[in-house]
């Protein structure tokens, strides 16, 4: 994403604009949708205007030869600010005033402030300070952008205070514990704050460099924090071990890898009565093999095999242990996905979009499917799956109608624009009463000129995804016909960056990109939300790598169960050799404010796209890794992919099509026993997951 502003080249220039989102590292190659909505750009001629019709501004433009942009100092921490110096030069170095330009940082490190002449720190990173101007073809020269960057280096804010978390009892001898300390500068938490530990008597307790502490014997003694000079300490008590034996429970059991097992353990002392609070360290070994161990368990005893194998557990306090062993056996094998047909757009509708399936009122069967750039929506009759049929198409002022969404008793629908010739995008609303020919009831713009990327319908409400403002907007349409803007929702951040939106029981769960899952009360009851006036719950952000750089780029967010599955979208990373990437990440929520990631599940070489949860299997348009179904039954944790959770999966690839041989899953959708997908390349696909194979038994 990319925040800019115009403004006049003046005798210094200067100007506000924001910053441009960027991932640590290389910068992005377009994404598809992107270069599709370009495409025949380049086969336009080029008009060169006579000299008498050019504005001030086009014949300022055409006297630059260069740029020079400058900020000072060339780094600063979090929170400070740099001054921006700016100016156009023609061939002869003779300053030019009147061109407009645009000024924008390029990375989330900083940001322009002001009246455009200075730029803030925002996190550590490195940020290009850029100016970029526009010169017309002349006679003599085509159309060009000139352009310019300068360097900032920001560092961390230093660290003001610390704030230690120690336990609350008292240490017992012989055993180990956990300290933390929390960072915090002027601007707000410091995350990656150096901290050194030390102890004031490690004859009572040590600690080393990551806070674990290892109570040594009875007694009393300080532990301290430093970070950036500042201190922080606390009193540490130390007494005798009452703890003599340990009892795990199960003693052993038998699994499939990805199924949650949780082992208990009971601290005993001499007299067989329980130890509370006891510091239980939980390790795991593998039994009669070698290598990598392929299993993990949590601080309160969840255990989980990502591979086959015979397992050890062990509990330990101090010199006290306990083991335990679990076998994980393999779980069934992948089901056979079988195709059901194929329906291909007509040549000129080119690439597919998002797609809804649903039965209308007249008890037949459904499909829309949406188009890259021909500003058009398809109706396909669905009733026999096997012959997917188009009925109908809408077509409005809007290329890109990237998202359909029906209400919930089939009688409206509605779908967004983007890249509308007369820049009013906005939403459409359609009548489908009579579904296999959709009309149109009104095209609402207001307040949503820039683009509506994404929309979900909950009742008479509409919340959209305006790409202008990257906030939700609330839209009544109990009048269809009149709609009305009775609300909005963003997060305050001047990158950010809001893709989708997804509402389910009274909470709306937000896709913001580098500002992760948000979630929101519209009527849950939690923080006296209400649908047009949200109310924040809590918020999710995530770093993912790929090769050296990181990335947020939360792109589909859905609700199943006590579990949020969250997609990226990563297009040009330095991996991301033959497409996207990106993967699904699996957030518990139960404890709805504190959400927290416990698996993970991850396509190598491919990209998530659309997600759908439905009956325990999660649904993932993995883009070039074509539908994948996974089973999402019971506890998650871990890898589920190479846990073998994976059930099924069918590559939507076909020669002929918007691209031919290539997969490019978009949407999926199960309903009434088939498997929808649309591609982008290829159309709208139905398939099916037949039933688990049979063994034979001799």
């Amino acid at each position: 994403m990319r925040r800019v502003t115009s403004l006049l080249l003046l005798a210094l220039l200067s100007g506000c604009s924001g910053r441009q989102a960027e991932p640590e590292g290389p910068a992005p190659t377009p994404r598809p949708e992107t270069v599709a909505e370009a495409t025949g750009a380049d086969n336009l001629p080029e008009v060169t205007l006579p000299e008498t019709e050019r504005t001030e501004e086009e014949r300022a433009a055409l006297r630059i030869d260069r740029l020079e942009i400058r900020v000072d100092p060339t780094s600063i921490r979090e929170g400070e600010t740099a001054t921006v110096t700016l100016g156009a030069y023609d061939a002869a170095g003779e300053r030019v005033t009147g061109a407009s330009g645009q000024v924008f940082v390029v990375g989330e490190a900083a940001e322009i402030v002001g009246d455009g002449s200075a730029v803030v720190g925002r996190r550590p990173g490195e940020a290009r300070v850029t100016i970029l101007v526009e010169v017309p073809a002349s006679a003599s020269r085509p159309a060009r952008t000139l352009r310019e960057e300068a360097v900032l280096e920001v560092l961390p804010a230093r660290v003001t205070r610390l704030e230690l978390v120690i336990p609350e009892a008292a240490l017992f001898a012989g055993a180990r514990y956990l300290a933390s300390a929390e960072a915090w500068s002027d601007v707000g938490p410091r995350a990656g704050a150096e901290i050194r530990w030390a102890s004031s008597d490690e004859s009572i307790v040590r600690i080393g460099a990551g806070g674990t502490m290892f109570a040594v014997s009875p007694g009393t003694a300080f532990i301290e924090a430093v970070a950036d000079g500042v201190t922080a300490d606390a009193e540490i008590q130390v007494v005798a071990n009452p703890i003599r034996r340990l009892r795990l429970d199960p003693p052993e059991t038998s699994v499939r890898t990805g199924d949650v097992v949780h082992f208990s353990a009971r601290a005993l002392d001499a007299g067989g009565v329980e130890v509370p609070d006891a510091p239980i360290e939980w390790s795991i070994s593998r039994v009669g093999g070698t290598g990598q161990v392929a299993a993990t368990i949590g601080g309160h005893g969840a255990f989980v095999a990502d591979d086959p194998g015979l397992y050890r557990i062990t509990a330990t306090v101090g010199s006290v242990s306990e083991v335990a062993e679990a076998a994980a056996a393999p779980r069934p094998p992948r089901r056979d996905v079988t195709l059901k047909a194929h329906g291909m757009v007509p040549p000129e509708a080119g690439a597919t979009t998002d797609l809804w399936v649903f039965e209308g009122t007249d008890g037949r069967d459904y499909a829309y499917t949406g188009t890259m750039a021909a500003a058009t929506m398809y109706a396909w009759d669905v009733t026999d799956p096997t012959n997917p049929v188009i009925t109908d198409s809408v077509k409005v002022d809007g290329r890109r109608q990237n998202d359909v969404k029906i209400n919930a008793d089939a009688t409206l629908a509605i779908i967004t624009s983007e890249g509308a010739s007369n820049r009013r995008n906005g939403f459409t609303i359609l009548d489908i009463s009579d579904a296999a020919h959709p009309t149109v009831i009104t095209h609402f713009t207001e307040g949503l000129t820039g683009g509506v990327h994404n929309v979900w319908i909950e009742g008479e409400i509409v919340y959209a995804v305006h790409n202008g403002t990257n906030a939700v907007h609330i839209v009544d349409i109990s009048d269809p016909a009149n709609p009305v803007n009775v609300g909005r929702w963003q997060v305050e951040n001047p990158a950010r960056s809001l893709h989708d939106i997804m509402v389910l029981d009274g909470l709306a769960y937000l896709s913001y990109w580098d500002d992760g899952l948000v979630v929101l009360d519209v009527g849950a009851g939690i923080k006296g939300g209400t649908p047009i006036e949200p109310q924040f719950v809590s918020q999710y952000k995530y770093r993912t790598q790929h090769g050296a750089e990181s990335y947020g780029n939360t792109h589909h967010a859905i609700r199943y169960r006590n579990y949020v599955f969250l997609g990226d979208e990563i297009f040009g990373c330095s991996e991301c050799v033959n497409g996207p990437r990106g993967h699904v990440h699996v957030v518990d929520v139960t404890d709805i404010e504190s959400p927290r990631e416990v698996a993970t599940y991850r396509v190598p070489e491919a990209g998530a796209h659309n997600l759908w949860a439905e009956d325990d299997k999660l649904y993932v348009a993995y883009y070039q890794g074509g539908l994948r179904v996974v089973d999402i039954s019971g506890e998650l944790r871990g890898d589920l992919y190479r846990q073998g959770r994976e059930i099924g999966w069918y590559m939507t690839e076909e020669a002929e099509g918007h691209n031919s041989n290539k997969t490019d899953a978009w949407g999926p959708q199960p309903y009434k026993g088939s498997i929808f997908v649309s591609d982008f390349s290829s159309g709208l696909w139905v398939v099916e997951l037949e039933d688990p194979r049979q063994e034979l038994v001799p």
